[in-house]
């Protein structure tokens, strides 16, 4: 059972501070174009509908999982992207000629943190509400429209490292940029000239230009965040680990132990050291509560709103309830199983280098005969590079 349905005063900061970004947003572009209080109070009218709708949708998503990258998105990036969206549509609306706004960079900086649904929706409401105040007439609107909704189609391919995938990109959203606000342009006043080419030109590039900037940057601040996570949950200062030594410091060091041979064995077959020493480390959270001890688990990591990827691990302890689904989850629980036999031996008996490589093997093949790792991806290599692993290491240092 997964508490992810709990609340968490930080999630609901994030949102609160979302609604902020929103009111500011509507005000901001209201007072530059000089918008009439009526239609203001229909605009925002609008804007709390979609809001707490959109809101809804994030939530909903992340219940159930399918937020891009859903294991170490959090809510604070989302902000940092929906402060920038609103800024850049800001800009737009001040600067940007008709037909000429780069709008199609808002969806494709959203696409790091939000998936195809929510990012055109909040790129047409954005361009929705830059139409209304800007009084555009329909081939304008039509135009941005259509900008948002090639950008999410192309976001997907502009978001991966290969270099040659990304400069194909980078020449279709440049040909497709000029393209539409030419074209569009042509169809409101029916007439056609250099300098509309040029201004064409100088949308496409600078839309480029923009997503070779933050697109980038912002991708990689998502996935140094993964690690990030990890490292802050196992930072001594951090409260919970904390908790974990005041509660027993024979669960503190078992979890220690866990915690540094998970992350060793992570890295001899190159897996996600970091999420293995997290979830290796906190494995027996639940005993703080007790039984249930798999639930207790799972409703303390949401409350301290634990990456997915780590709740994931600890609602498969043991092999209890649902077997480990990944190779992480695997490592952490042949670690376990192996430090928490080697415990129970005395350290003299475990002194000697054959004991302790005894009891490891025996540990080890016989869950691996029970089938506990069939679904977690494991291979044969990664089974046998473990154990040997784990038999060249201090298992109780």
């Amino acid at each position: 059972m997964k508490h992810t349905d709990r609340f968490s005063l930080l999630r609901f900061t994030y949102g609160a501070i979302m609604g902020l970004i929103f009111i500011i947003g509507i005000v901001i572009i209201g007072a530059l174009n000089s918008l009439l209080i009526d239609k203001f109070i229909c605009i925002a009218a609008i804007s709390i509908c979609y809001f707490f709708l959109w809101l809804v949708s994030i939530t909903r998503r992340r219940l159930s999982g399918t937020l891009p990258e859903f294991n170490y998105i959090s809510y604070g990036k989302m902000v940092i992207v929906l402060l920038l969206d609103w800024l850049f549509i800001i800009l737009c609306s001040k600067f940007a000629p008709d037909f000429f706004a780069p709008v199609m960079f808002i969806t494709i900086f959203s696409s790091t943190v939000f998936d195809e649904g929510l990012n055109s929706a909040l790129g047409i409401y954005l361009v929705s509400v830059l139409s209304i105040c800007s009084d555009f007439g329909v081939y304008i609107v039509l135009c941005y429209v259509m900008l948002v909704a090639f950008g999410t189609l192309i976001a997907p391919f502009f978001k991966t490292w290969d270099a040659l995938e990304r400069i194909y990109s980078l020449l279709i959203i440049f040909a497709v940029n000029t393209l539409f606000s030419v074209t569009f342009y042509y169809f409101n006043y029916i007439e056609i000239s250099l300098i509309i080419f040029i201004y064409g030109l100088l949308s496409g590039l600078t839309v480029c230009a923009l997503c070779c900037i933050f697109v980038p940057l912002m991708n990689r601040a998502v996935n140094n965040a993964q690690t990030d996570c990890y490292m802050e949950l196992l930072s001594p200062e951090y409260g919970l680990y904390q908790d974990i030594k005041k509660f027993s410091i024979i669960e503190f060091n078992h979890a220690s132990r866990v915690g540094r041979l998970s992350r060793i064995c992570a890295e001899e077959i190159h897996g996600n050291s970091s999420l293995a020493a997290c979830a290796g480390f906190y494995y027996r959270l639940g005993k703080m509560e007790g039984e249930p001890m798999i639930d207790n688990a799972i409703k303390i990591a949401n409350d301290h709103c634990f990456p997915e990827d780590v709740i994931q691990i600890l609602s498969e302890y043991g092999g209890i309830i649902d077997l480990p689904s990944s190779k992480e989850s695997a490592i952490v629980h042949m670690v376990d199983s192996v430090v928490t036999k080697v415990e129970l031996f005395d350290a003299d008996s475990m002194r000697s280098s054959w004991n302790q490589n005894m009891v490891i093997y025996q540990t080890i093949n016989e869950l691996s005969q029970k089938g506990y790792y069939d679904n977690s991806g494991l291979t044969m290599n990664h089974f046998l590079l473990i154990r040997e692993r784990l038999t060249k290491e201090d298992i109780l240092a």
